[in-house]
């Protein structure tokens, strides 16, 4: 008597256990061909002393802060770009390298391929991973030749330490361009106002009319001074003297002097708005000494803010440290042959056993 239960078993097992099994099975022991990996690990680090505490090997390794961290992370991003896979065709002729083999069909590019497929392909190949923890950037590069993978390895090593050194050099290239920008036009400014200081200066032929306007309305003080003690003389010659005698009359002919001489000079110092007069030529000079010493202040905070830009510069500057060198491996270590085939049949083993489940499920359901 045949046991369909039994047999429905046998043929569901090969079919989820069996045929991939053995598919699995030709495929590593025919077509898979060994791939060789080379690995090293960097760390853009700040050159700068100044850098916050952190724990672990970043801080044994000096300086790398959430700056770094970003800049770590472009660098992730740049080595799996086109750009570096560009670098690599030039030098390398990388095409080729992974375009000679077919027998492997998971691992076959055609060196002819688009551009699209080859960084799908490159994706596969190179990998760059950064650990959180340590700060640190893993790069690995696989190939089918242990002296190929090393000197990929190396090139990108190169061109990434290049990458940091002009991405760190241009930030502060453009820092410093934008606060000596600013510097050349506070001091145009600053030569502007001071030219037209000394084009009044020399116009009204007065080196400070502030001061000028302060000594001439002392020197009016000192006239109205003069004429209050000549009228008090006068008063005290009338009180004893007559009007016609000679001390009477040369007391009022100073008198008059005096008021003369005292209406002249008020005249020069006060004038009306938009005359010419010393009240509004001082007016006029403070205003543009005003405006000059606004202009020099901006102009001493430009070169102060230069000299600040040209520190904050310098710590932006970063540097490629390579803490484990290119290596060039003995040994390939992929594919794991023995770990894929073990992986891949306890996997099968729980799918059979998921869908035996589901299918005596429904079984039960039918009675």
């Amino acid at each position: 008597m045949i046991d369909f239960e039994k047999l429905k078993s046998r043929r569901l097992a090969v079919w989820i256990i069996g045929l991939p099994m053995a598919l699995a099975l030709l495929y590593y022991s025919v077509f898979s061909i060994d791939r060789y990996v080379s690995e090293a690990k960097v760390v853009v680090r700040q050159t700068s002393t100044e850098a916050p505490p952190v724990p672990g090997l970043a801080a044994m390794l000096g300086g790398v802060n959430p700056t770094s961290r970003e800049e770590t992370i472009y660098l992730r991003e740049f080595i799996t770009s086109i750009d570096m896979l560009n670098v690599l065709r030039r030098e390398l002729d990388w095409n080729r390298h992974y375009a000679w083999q077919w027998r492997d069909p998971l691992f076959w590019v055609t060196a002819d391929a688009p551009s699209e497929d080859l960084l799908k392909y490159y994706k596969r190949v190179v990998r760059a991973h950064f650990d959180e923890e340590t700060g640190l950037l893993s790069v690995e590069v696989q190939a089918f030749d242990p002296e190929f993978a090393e000197k990929s390895l190396q090139i990108i090593l190169a061109e990434s330490e290049r990458f940091v050194n002009e991405l760190s050099h241009r930030m502060a290239r453009e820092q410093m361009r934008f606060a000596q920008t600013e510097l050349a036009n506070a001091r145009k400014v600053y030569e502007e106002r001071r030219q037209e200081m000394l084009m009044f200066q020399g116009d009204n032929k007065l080196l400070d009319a502030e001061a000028a306007a302060q000594a001439r309305a002392g020197i009016i003080a000192e006239l109205e001074g003069s004429l209050i003690k000549e009228r008090a003389a006068l008063k005290a010659l009338q009180a004893t003297l007559s009007d016609h005698t000679p001390q009477v009359r040369q007391q009022r002919t100073r008198i008059q002097a005096l008021e003369q001489q005292l209406k002249a000079e008020s005249q020069k110092l006060v004038s009306p708005p938009g005359g010419d007069q010393m009240n509004v030529v001082a007016a006029k000079y403070r205003n543009l000494n005003i405006d000059v010493q606004i202009a020099e202040e901006a102009y001493k905070f430009a070169v102060s803010a230069v000299e600040t830009a040209r520190v904050e510069a310098n710590k932006k500057i970063r540097s490629l440290v390579t803490v484990v060198m290119a290596n060039r491996p003995d040994l390939p270590i992929f594919p794991r042959r023995a770990y894929n085939l073990i992986a891949l049949l306890i996997g099968l083993m729980l799918l059979y056993g998921i869908v035996r489940f589901v299918i005596a499920t429904i079984e039960d359901h039918r009675d």
